[in-house]
C-alpha cells in the first residue's frame, strides 16, 4: 500500500480579528477580512496536522484584492497618502508580474507568439505604467535573470505586498507555462525558485497550482456560456 503525504498552504479567516468595513483601497466599497496562510501536513491529500503560519494579510470580500497587514495603519492616514501607497503597490505588483511572465516565457529559449500575447494582455491592465512595463519585458527577454533582476523584483514585491498577492502574481504568470498544456519538472522547479526568492516555502507551489486551475476552470465556464 502506498502512503501519499506532503504539505500544502491553506487560507483561513482569522475570526477574532475585526472586519475593516467598506475600506478596500481598490474597490472602495469592499470590506477587508483578516486572513492567514497556514501550512498543513497532508495524508492522501487531506490536511491532518496544522504546521506554521506562512503569512497574515487582509483580503477584500468584494474584489479579492490582498494587502499586507500594514494596510490597517495606512487606512488611518490621509486620502493622499492612501492613494500614493496604493499606486506604489500596484506598480510593484505589475513589474514583478511582467518580469516573472517574461522570464517563464524565455527560460526554454523559445518566446512564442502566444506567450507574448499573454504578457501584452497583462501589461494592458496597467495602462498608466505601460512604457515602464514594456521596458521590463524587453530587459528580461534580452538578459533573462541577469544580476537577479527578476528575483529582486519578486523579493521587492514580497516586502511590500502580502503572500497572497505574490501567489496571485505567480499563478497569473503560470498561465504562460500552460501554453503547451503541461508544466514540466524544470518549469515546476523555476516556480519553486520564485517562491524561495520571495521568502516563501517552496511547498506553497501546490497552492499556486490550485489558483491556476481555479482560474482555468472559471474561464472555461465563461467560454461555455458565451453567446454565439
Amino acid at each position: 500500500m502506498f502512503i501519499i503525504f506532503g504539505t500544502r498552504g491553506i487560507k483561513h479567516t482569522i475570526s477574532e480579528s475585526p472586519v475593516l468595513m467598506n475600506s478596500c483601497p481598490n474597490c472602495s466599497n469592499g470590506s477587508l477580512v483578516n486572513k492567514l496562510y497556514r501550512r498543513w501536513f497532508t495524508l492522501f491529500f487531506i490536511p491532518v496536522i496544522p504546521l506554521d503560519v506562512v503569512d497574515r494579510f487582509y483580503e477584500c470580500n468584494n474584489c479579492k484584492s490582498a494587502y499586507n497587514e500594514k494596510i490597517k495603519d495606512i487606512l488611518n492616514q490621509s486620502q493622499a497618502v492612501q492613494e500614493n501607497v496604493q499606486h506604489q503597490a500596484r506598480y510593484t505588483y505589475a513589474r514583478a508580474l511582467v518580469a516573472a511572465m517574461t522570464h517563464m516565457s524565455v527560460i526554454d529559449g523559445d518566446f512564442a507568439a502566444e506567450e507574448e500575447r499573454e504578457i501584452m494582455d497583462a501589461i494592458e491592465q496597467f495602462g498608466d505604467v505601460k512604457p515602464e512595463l514594456m521596458q521590463v519585458m524587453e530587459q528580461v527577454k534580452r538578459d533573462q535573470n541577469k544580476d537577479n533582476f527578476v528575483f529582486n523584483l519578486l523579493n521587492e514585491a514580497r516586502n511590500e505586498l502580502s503572500a497572497e498577492a505574490i501567489m496571485n502574481i505567480l499563478a497569473q504568470a503560470g498561465v504562460v507555462l500552460l501554453a503547451d498544456g503541461i508544466i514540466d519538472k524544470s518549469e515546476e522547479n523555476l516556480m519553486k525558485e520564485y517562491l524561495i526568492a520571495c521568502g516563501l516555502p517552496k511547498d506553497m507551489y501546490r497552492t499556486i497550482i490550485d489558483k491556476l486551475q481555479t482560474k482555468n476552470i472559471a474561464e472555461d465556464e465563461i467560454e461555455e456560456v458565451k453567446p454565439l
